[in-house]
């Protein structure tokens, strides 16, 4: 069995976002959620607890 190492990733900001989400860009994440919703976002935790939807091309090793 091969052992998983830990994953950093980073939760960057794309220009073309129409929402407030610009104040959280590149912070760290702590959970991707798996389930998409109907605009094809999932929930991403930050490591500071803020949740924010995101596309999953958003979330970036780093």
């Amino acid at each position: 069995m091969r052992s998983v190492e830990p994953v950093s990733l980073g939760w960057i900001f794309r220009p073309e976002r129409a929402d407030n989400a610009k104040e959280h860009a590149g912070k760290q994440v702590r959970f991707v959620g798996t389930a998409l919703d109907e605009s094809g976002q999932v929930e991403v935790v930050l490591s500071d607890g803020t949740c924010v939807r995101a596309y999953r091309h958003e979330v970036i090793p780093g």
